[in-house]
């Protein structure tokens, strides 16, 4: 299915103003505000669907592998679902990343997860990296998204370790050369349908190419504007965590600490606002199909 919104209801500019360095630590997940009204480096639960919770807590006292092999002691994000396909638990933090051409080809992400055991093999938290166009042509943003489900070496697609902590380092060129295993899916823009879950699984420098010959109209505005992490739709009965998701390009380096209790420590020094289009946190939150994460 394709979705289409018109530029007009979108602002044009987003406009930040922050160090390049640092890290920050997230106490909570603040709830949906008005757009243009978002805080560079704030976390927002911009689509928590019902049957799905996003929280941070404190793992002191959980024990085994949650607590003791956990990445940054003490806190982590816990993302749950019930047992309904609907339910869905996705946050975002966003700011101008810079121009899509330049961040797909230069750019190392990381983060850290714990799936716990459950029935439904396949899911565990997800990244997604948020794009659009500014004045585009109505096929002007999507969403790239990585799953470790089909990030799994050898071979890709497969079950993700459960009962235990999972780093993951993710660069330009992860997942390259094989379009059936590794790499990212596409949710549809830019003259390219979704992927619905699933290939053509791509490194972050081949889609950059492939949106170039796609709709170099578009993507040569193209501005990489929001990060995500999530639990998607179809996933039941999740009760995972992340933490230490990092994004360092385009002269920017963050690492975000899920910090239960602890005051929340923001490099800027002020608060920064994004002025971010009437449409764009709806926009990515639409769940397009099974693992639309």
């Amino acid at each position: 299915m394709k979705f289409v919104l018109r530029a007009t209801s979108l602002v044009s500019a987003i406009l930040i103003a922050a160090p390049a360095f640092g890290q920050v630590v997230v106490n909570s997940f603040q709830a949906p505000v008005a757009p243009g009204s978002e805080v560079a480096d704030a976390w927002y639960s911009n689509d928590v669907r019902p049957g799905g919770t996003a929280s941070i807590v404190d793992l002191s006292g959980a024990g085994g592998n949650l607590e003791n092999n956990q990445p940054l002691p003490t806190g982590a994000a816990r993302l749950t679902t019930d047992g309904t396909t609907a339910a869905k638990a996705e946050v975002t933090t966003y700011r101008d990343f810079g121009a899509a051409s330049t961040v797909l080809n230069d750019i190392s992400l990381g983060y850290s997860y714990f799936k716990s055991p459950t029935s439904e093999m396949a899911a565990a938290p997800s990244m997604k990296l948020l794009i659009y166009a500014p004045g585009g042509t109505g096929d002007n943003y999507g969403a790239l998204i990585y799953e470790p489900y089909w990030n799994l070496v050898p071979g890709g697609a497969g079950t993700p370790t459960q009962g235990d902590w999972i780093n993951l380092a993710i660069d330009e060129n992860a997942g390259s050369g094989n379009d059936a295993a590794g790499g990212w899916w596409w949710n549809g823009g830019f003259e390219i349908g979704s992927g619905a879950g699933g290939p053509p699984l791509r490194s972050l420098a081949e889609w950059a190419a492939a949106f170039q010959s796609s709709d170099a109209t578009d993507f040569a505005n193209a501005r990489v504007v929001g990060l995500q992490m999530g639990i998607g739709t179809y996933n039941i009965n999740q009760d995972d965590y992340f933490d230490n998701v990092s994004i360092s390009t385009n002269g920017l380096s963050r690492t975000y600490d899920f910090e239960a209790g602890r005051t929340t420590s923001v490099p800027d020094t002020g608060a920064t606002a994004l002025m971010l289009g009437a449409g764009l946190l709806a926009l990515f939150g639409m769940s397009r199909r099974k693992r639309a994460s």
